[in-house]
């Protein structure tokens, strides 16, 4: 028996105890870097996409203008870079802390994945230890391809769908700091979170709750969830629920293939 499962209950929460403690450092350090360096943050990452120069626009543009992309007709970018305002008096500073505590969060996941592992790897075998390094390192991956395609893909769609839906030519659309700050993180987060569907799968499949068949059976079903959460998550444009369904279907398609039963651990 090893170390881990000879500690009684009360040593497991101290070390548990100490992680955490670990993890919240780690949250204050990159929150304070990202308060020293407050103009990268806001100007070359968060109000990025507010710009005609940001490079999804860029690259969209140059695709619809080669012969493939002609075939999917014009496609509206930002003629303008987005007004942006701020009506409260601490408005800004308030928008300043809770992004530098947020980004202070995304960027300490890699080292939460870590924390974790070292958690958990004393009650491993070494074989479920060279596993478990590939699922954590996986789930980064997947947590950083999720959270990248919320931010180069699906954002400029919400905020360029946002800035030219129009009731009248009367109002105009000036975005306010907080809505456009909670878009941000909200779509890059959730996608980070959304892209862990093949883990959660794994897990689940794993512990017997789902399996193969059930996949397959309920496929359809699994459509019409995808299809709800997608224009639950988005504006409800067709063009938006489309880019986010496409990823899900791929994700979930992943799901069926790894919950094949008598296949190889892909994790092995």
């Amino acid at each position: 028996m090893n170390e881990l499962k000879k500690m009684p209950f009360w040593e497991h929460i101290e070390e548990l105890r100490k992680h955490f403690f670990h993890c919240f450092f780690s949250v204050i350090i990159m929150t304070i870097f990202l308060m020293i360096n407050k103009e990268f943050l806001f100007d070359k990452i968060i109000f990025a996409p507010s710009k005609v120069n940001f490079i999804t626009y860029r690259l969209f543009s140059k695709f619809t203008k080669c012969k493939i992309g002609k075939y999917f007709g014009p496609i509206i970018f930002l003629s303008n870079n987005i007004e942006i305002q701020n009506r409260k008096i601490f408005g800004q500073f308030n928008t300043y802390i809770n992004s530098c505590i947020t980004g202070g969060c995304i960027l300490s996941f890699p080292y939460f994945f870590y924390r974790f592992w070292l958690f958990i790897s004393p009650a491993l075998s070494k074989k479920e230890k060279q596993s478990s390094k590939k699922i954590l390192f996986i789930s980064l991956l997947l947590f950083i391809f999720g959270s990248s395609f919320g931010y180069f893909i699906l954002c400029p769609f919400l905020i360029n769908f946002g800035y030219y839906f129009k009731i009248s030519n009367v109002p105009k659309n000036i975005f306010e700091l907080s809505d456009y700050i909670s878009l941000i993180i909200y779509t890059v987060f959730s996608m980070g979170i959304v892209f862990l569907l093949p883990l959660f799968i794994f897990i689940l499949t794993k512990l017997g709750l789902i399996s193969y068949t059930f996949l397959i059976k309920y496929r359809k079903h699994s459509l019409l969830i995808m299809l709800i959460f997608a224009s639950a998550i988005t504006p409800g444009d067709i063009i938006s629920t489309i880019i986010v369904l496409i990823p899900l279907l791929i994700l979930y398609q992943i799901s069926i293939w790894i919950s094949i039963p008598n296949k190889k651990d892909i994790f092995k």
